[in-house]
């Protein structure tokens, strides 16, 4: 299976982190044959350094919680530049496959389930839900929510945390210095892409986590932001019921907007 870019800014958490990673050391560009050689931008050694304790240690996170607050920026057709609010929370238990995905917010409120075998979509505000088989392990799930551009927030978290390449479309990166976020030491960095510039603030020491992520869209009007910052519980409460989605009284079912299953969007490969 093809793996998918993560380059939409409304998906995209680290451009995404976030959540096996491979890291290329620096990312270049080269001009045609005919013409002189593009300038080579790199990563210092010390943003690459700092991105890849935070990929390693995500790797090895087998249980975890996710609070992330968030705004986007939205251009509206009489051209103001309004914010739009939204609280997610993920809660990811990898040694049993399963995850539950929950968003508050001005845009949309959605429930994702995955118990292992069919996620479940919940709409409150519409009173209805939706099933649909799903592969059978986290990362062909996640695959399949991309490659079926089915936005559910921190997707990339998990993408990131299990087969995602943070660095494939970097042009350039850099460690700003240390800053806090909501208490929390961490280092400041940024990188650049052909669209956008994103900022990532990691924990500094022995848990070295995303605490924040701001992305900006360069040659759009406005140069509208996505923004978020992200409280990590590494000992969340799980019990029977975080997996399993019960329908409320007054909510109906519907069929799945796709004709084909999850698992036939993922084409079945691995990652």
């Amino acid at each position: 299976m093809n793996t998918p870019q993560i380059n939409n800014p409304r998906t995209l958490l680290l451009t995404a982190l976030l959540l096996a990673f491979s890291l290329p050391l620096a990312a270049q560009e080269t001009a045609q044959s005919a013409q002189p050689a593009a300038p080579v931008q790199v990563i210092s050694a010390e943003a690459r350094a700092v991105v890849e304790r935070m990929s390693a240690y995500l790797r090895t996170l087998k249980t975890f919680q996710i609070e992330g607050l968030s705004s986007r920026d939205e251009l509206t057709a009489l051209g103001y530049k309004v914010q739009n609010n939204e609280r997610s929370l993920l809660t990811v238990s990898r040694q049993d496959n399963k995850l539950r995905s929950e968003v508050t917010g001005d845009i949309r409120n959605r429930t994702f389930i995955y118990d292992g075998d069919r996620l479940t979509i919940y709409s409150p505000d519409d009173a209805v839900f939706a099933r649909v088989d799903a592969p059978d392990s986290l990362p062909k799930l996640i695959g399949g929510l991309l490659n079926a551009g089915i936005e559910m927030p921190m997707i990339d978290v998990l993408y990131q945390a299990g087969a995602g390449n943070l660095m494939e479309d970097v042009r350039g990166g850099v460690l700003l210095g240390e800053s806090s976020i909501n208490g929390v030491a961490c280092y400041h960095l940024a990188f650049r892409q052909a669209t956008i510039d994103w900022q990532l603030w990691v924990e500094k020491g022995a848990r070295p986590l995303p605490c924040r992520i701001v992305i900006t869209t360069r040659y759009e009007v406005g140069d509208p932001q996505y923004q978020t910052t992200l409280r990590w519980n590494l000992q969340p409460k799980i019990d029977s019921s975080t997996f399993v989605f019960t329908p409320p009284k007054g909510v109906n079912e519907i069929p799945f907007n796709d004709p084909a299953s999850l698992k036939e969007v993922t084409g079945g490969g691995d990652r």
